[in-house]
């Protein structure tokens, strides 16, 4: 690694802040976490770091948003977890540094949310970023910085990147799990290289695709969800009516109909369709939709994308292929996911709602990785450098001079 990590530094003992990507999914009523595997995916370096005192940083949401809370209730996971954790309702004031100052070996202090702080916020070069306040009056508590966010790995923030020019700074064993694992997907020479893209949100969605696609990196693009709805739409396969629930449509109809152009070799639709008729699911050809809501690929789409899968030597997937909160139409998802299972190659799911229903499928041994980053994998895979990774690496430099 081009970086250093926990296997190159002495922290048993030490005084570690630690930034970790704790943002999970939340339910925008409630306010109680939906999806804890961040949190779990942390583990493993707080439990190599349990004979040192720690100080965990991390976002929630951001302002304005659903999921904008404290870390109250992550500190309380932690703790079921078997963490010696407890909060504090403070990020770099009085009570943050009492508590810090009174932490002892094996106990773990959450602060609270450091979106809190407007600073953290800003986005700019390492040297700006690491002015704020926040790394100005925390900075001189510790002995060393641990960066294991991942999936906030594309941001240059105070917290993110900022202790790395004052601090000696390595890498969490998660963010090296990422890298080697993405690395290995970049890497190889194997194919065919296999993409299977899925979800709602279709602006970001078409975005990913194009990116991906002109890396010259993918033999096949599997389309599920809105984003093949969108492409489908575009290319006049299903009636115009089925563009109604995908926000941003007419942005993206362009786009759509530029990638199928330029990438007709690469690109594999639906075939077919599981729609909802009378509150079941029926799968059918596209002339047969009947404009009922399509809400999953269809049973021989289904077929022709996993012996596309299992014959491929790399598979990346993000975002599932239907509508999978509706148990009849989790059917496509859940059967990519198995085929992908199968794949005796280099297997990497991303996060979010595909990565959980990975793990409640018990697929977490049978895939290379499933990963806790969406923007930070998407840049990774299209070869744009992390900001996160490359703060590490300066600090890497900084290190081995002294």
């Amino acid at each position: 690694m081009p970086f250093k990590t926990l296997d190159d530094v002495e922290y048993a003992g030490k005084r570690i802040i630690m930034r970790a990507d704790m943002n999970c999914s939340v339910d925008s009523e409630t306010k109680e976490i939906t999806d804890s595997s961040r949190i779990e995916a942390i583990l493993p370096t707080l439990e190599d770091l349990s004979k040192s005192t720690v100080v965990l940083m991390a976002h929630q949401g951001r302002p304005g948003s659903d999921d904008f809370i404290s870390l109250r209730p992550h500190t309380e996971i932690l703790q079921k977890h078997g963490i010696r954790a407890s909060f504090v309702d403070d990020i770099f004031g009085d009570e943050a540094k009492s508590s810090i100052k009174d932490l002892e070996l094996g106990e773990v202090l959450v602060l609270q949310n450091v979106r809190y702080f407007d600073g953290e916020l800003k986005k700019a070069p390492v040297e700006e970023v690491a002015k704020e306040p926040l790394v100005q009056e925390l900075y001189p508590l510790f002995d060393l910085f641990v960066n294991d966010a991942f999936g906030a790995a594309h941001r240059s923030q105070a917290s993110l990147v900022g202790f790395t020019p004052y601090l000696p700074s390595v890498a969490g064993r998660l963010m090296e799990k990422e890298i080697r694992t993405l690395t290995k997907a970049v890497g190889t020479e194997k194919h065919p290289w296999t993409l299977v893209l899925g979800g709602a949100k279709v602006e970001d969605k078409v975005k990913t695709l194009e990116k991906l696609l002109k890396t010259g990196r993918v033999d096949h693009a599997l389309l599920g969800g809105l984003v093949a709805t969108a492409l489908l739409v575009s290319s006049g396969e299903i009636d115009e009516k089925y563009s109604k629930p995908i926000s941003g449509f007419d942005s993206i109809r362009d786009s759509a109909r530029m990638l199928l152009e330029e990438y007709a070799d690469s690109i594999v639709l639906p075939i077919d369709a599981a729609v909802e008729r009378d509150g079941s699911r029926v799968d059918c050809s596209f002339d047969e939709m009947n404009e009922d809501p399509f809400y999953d690929i269809g049973t021989r789409t289904i077929q022709a994308f996993k012996e596309i899968v299992e014959g491929s030597a790399v598979v990346f997937a993000n975002g599932p292929m239907g509508l999978f909160e509706k148990e009849p139409f989790a059917l496509g998802t859940e059967k990519i996911l198995r085929a992908i299972a199968t794949v005796d190659g280099v297997t990497v799911v991303g996060g979010g709602h595909l990565g959980a229903m990975a793990r409640e499928m018990k697929l977490e041994n049978k895939v290379s990785h499933i990963s806790t980053g969406g923007g930070s994998t998407i840049n990774f895979l299209t070869g744009k450098k992390l900001e996160v990774v490359q703060a590490l690496e300066k600090a890497a430099e900084r290190m081995e001079k002294k």
